[in-house]
């Protein structure tokens, strides 16, 4: 049930008074009215106030310049202590923290483990047991950890004003750093072992685990990679194979993923992160607080021949390639070992270090379907994807895009920065509250704006800034307006997007017909234009033959009650 604001108002009025009567009985009822007044207090005036709290936006943690507040995952709890959410806690301090059959939480900071538990101020750090001053709580299905407990443990200073709604973190403040070995096997967080058999379906296996390892261990899926691969924007034989662009799009337009034996579109992925070979401790971070990170690899032969591979030590379930091919396989990066030995590997390495990977091959592969893989191999972490941020499919009432096929291309203007805009006509009475881009480099400036009522090229010299910042990693993020915009059915409007990537000459994505894989792109559904300096725009079908990936997220107004 939805409650106004001025509802919960006059509650709180209501409960106030009721409290204040109680405090005038005689004598005779004093007992009873201590009594009374105690359960008022705990069980409903502290939840309605600390919720009062949230809604009004009242409550703000402060950590040196940066400030935080429920938008973030910062809230007041029941017992009106600070609680953070799991995401944020792994954001502000390092560590790794995830939800356990719905009431244990396991966090690893520093080469410690914790274990929490919901509604009760009993906790582990290690073997030892340790008593918190607040619980852990859940809240629409989210678990929360208390600050100031965290605070302590991680050794910092934590002050609480509650007054004035304001938390701070002061002296003693540092993030954790990764451990010098990592298996998500221990930590009930790796997808089951898939089997591709002679199908060139790597693609899909790989992504599909990465996901649902992104998931574990608060949610269990088994998702169906036919659906990715035979129901996808691209119409292709799956027998040509297919790419982590391809696995990334048809998530991102929410055509999957499915669970086996349905079509019901399970979750909506929000962010993904994008990266390379030479990000060896950034691809390590998403491992530790993501899950799998799906990256390709050389395999010189096919399936479960790859025993036979000069690459690979079949008795240490090792591989490394140094040559100069291209990567032709999809793995699932589940951990690392710094000091994996260099000569467990069949051919010379420069040094010790290995990925402990999933492969798609079976659980007779390898150390039941894993193997390890060199820091030192050719291609390991290219093309690697991590699955940051996965939501319900009940996050957003609408989608819209032109951009089925996703990231096929990039368009610019021989420069790091770029102008681009999307025109959609709204389906209903909604509002706009969100838009969704790539980055295609490291530390992307973003400025979003929106224009409602379109009327022409001419109305995007209108444009409102509703969000701007900086994305430290290459993907696909989503973007929550700073105020949402109200559109009525059929009126058209604009998404512009500014972007600045830095070495980047062409730093906007585009989907367009560029090979057999992406000659079935519809370039038809879109209407997007392109500026070299955000007063003269041109459009982006005519001059690059592509739609742009800019998508934007509605939801329906809600009436009060």
């Amino acid at each position: 049930m939805k409650y106004s604001k001025r509802y919960l108002a006059l509650t709180v009025i209501l409960l106030i008074a009721f409290a204040a009567k109680l405090n005038t009985w005689n004598d005779e009822y004093a007992d009873v009215a201590a009594f009374r007044g105690a359960q008022l207090q705990d069980d409903v005036f502290y939840p309605l106030k600390a919720r009062s709290v949230n809604e009004e936006g009242l409550l703000r943690l402060t950590v040196g310049e940066q400030t935080y507040g429920v938008q973030d995952g910062v809230i007041l709890g029941d017992h009106m202590t600070v609680l953070v959410s799991l995401d944020f806690a792994q954001q502000m301090f390092g560590c790794s923290a995830h939800l356990y059959q719905e009431d244990m939480i396991l966090v690893d900071y520093n080469g410690e483990t914790y274990r929490f538990y919901i509604a009760s101020t009993d906790a582990q750090r290690g073997d030892k047991s340790i008593r918190l001053s607040s619980m852990p709580e859940l809240h629409d299905s989210r678990a929360y950890l208390p600050l100031e407990d965290l605070c302590r443990e991680f050794g910092c200073e934590y002050y609480w004003d509650d007054v004035n709604y304001q938390a701070s973190i002061t002296e003693g403040y540092q993030t954790g750093s990764l451990p010098s070995k990592y298996d998500l096997r221990e930590k009930e967080r790796t997808a089951a072992i898939r089997n591709q058999g002679s199908n060139s379906t790597c693609w899909a296996q790989a992504a599909l685990g990465a996901l649902e390892s992104s998931l574990l261990p608060e949610e269990q899926f088994t998702f169906d990679d036919n659906h990715m691969i035979e129901e996808n924007a691209f119409a292709i034989d799956s027998s040509l194979g297919g790419n982590y662009t391809m696995a990334v799009a048809y998530l991102l337009s929410w055509m999957g993923p499915v669970a086996e034996d349905d079509t019901t579109v399970e979750k909506h992925v929000q962010e993904v992160h994008f990266y390379g070979q030479d990000d060896i401790d950034a691809i390590k971070w998403a491992v530790y607080q993501n899950g799998g990170v799906s990256t390709s690899i050389y395999a010189n032969v096919t399936t479960s021949n790859l025993s036979k591979s000069s690459y690979y030590n079949r008795k240490k379930n090792s591989y490394c390639y140094l040559g100069d091919e291209k990567p032709n396989h999809d793995v699932v990066i589940i951990g690392w070992d710094d000091n994996y030995r260099a000569e467990n590997f069949s051919s010379e390495v420069p040094g010790d270090g290995a990925f402990i990977c999933q492969n798609s091959w079976g659980a007779t592969f390898g150390e039941q379907g894993v193997f390890y893989v060199s820091y030192y191999d050719t291609n390991i972490g290219e093309q690697a994807v991590s699955y940051a941020k996965v939501e319900e499919t009940d996050n957003y009432d609408s989608i819209y895009q032109s951009d089925l096929c996703g990231w096929v291309g990039q368009v610019g203007y021989n420069k790091e920065k770029i102008h681009a805009a999307n025109v959609y006509e709204a389906q209903t009475d909604e509002q706009i509250v969100s838009a969704g881009f790539y980055a295609l480099g490291k530390d992307t400036e973003y400025q979003v704006y929106m224009v409602p009522d379109y009327k022409s090229q001419a109305s995007l010299a209108n444009r409102v800034e509703v969000a701007g910042g900086t994305l430290s990693d290459a993907g696909y993020y989503t973007i929550a307006f700073d105020t949402p915009y109200t559109v009525e059915q059929g009126e058209r409007f604009a998404i512009v997007v500014v972007l600045s990537t830095p070495g980047s000459s062409h730093p906007m994505a585009i989907e367009y017909p560029s090979d057999g894989l992406t000659e079935h792109v519809d370039i038809s559904d879109g209407e997007g234009y392109i500026s070299n300096n955000g007063l003269d725009w041109e459009s982006v079908e005519e001059k690059a033959g592509g739609n742009l990936c800019i998508k934007a997220y509605g939801r329906h107004i809600q009436q009060e009650e």
